[in-house]
């Protein structure tokens, strides 16, 4: 076998490992199943989803769950910020709401921050029940559901949507 053919036959060998050792790579558990989902007691279902951030799924239902969760905490002003973007006013709202918390304060919604977060749910979970996100800001609240299959949706106004890693499908978020 020649060197150039020899060198050849090693970049693609290089190249398909390369692909294998990517594909391969474990994705995080929430990324995974595409979806916020849980099993069991709901109170332990974020534990395990994140991170949300300017950079990891910042236009999706998942930012419009955690900007909902910033409102109803007083982090946000308005509704009208509940767009499904992560942006830097979502960042510094998140960086605040840590620090009111006791998570680290780096905005990135993580494993920590939503495990602290789902302290502050109510209701029974199962198909077509409400559990509830209770603010600190007076009078706001959030308004979720977990089917009998695990998947969470969050309603907005009547609107309710599944609480996906990879779409934005909230009518405020178009």
């Amino acid at each position: 076998m020649s060197l150039r053919t020899k060198a050849a036959a090693a970049a693609v060998a290089l190249a398909l490992g390369g692909s294998v050792a990517v594909s391969a790579t474990p994705a995080s558990a929430s990324a995974s199943g595409g979806v916020v989902h849980g099993t069991g007691i709901a109170w332990d279902d974020w534990n395990d989803e994140g991170p949300i951030s300017q950079s990891s799924y910042a236009h999706s239902n998942v930012a419009a769950m955690w900007q909902a969760i910033l409102w109803a905490d007083g982090q946000l002003s308005s509704t009208a910020a509940i767009d499904c973007r992560f942006g830097p006013a979502t960042a510094a709202a998140t960086r605040t709401w840590q620090a009111n918390h006791g998570t680290a304060s780096d905005g990135i919604v993580g494993s920590d921050t939503l495990a602290r977060a789902s302290g502050q749910l109510s209701g029974t979970p199962g198909s077509g029940n409400r559990i509830s996100y209770e603010g600190r800001a007076s009078g706001r609240y959030v308004t979720f559901t977990r089917t009998d299959d695990g998947r969470w949706g969050m309603y907005v106004g009547n609107d309710l949507r599944t609480l996906w890693y990879t779409e934005a499908t909230f009518s405020a978020c178009a």
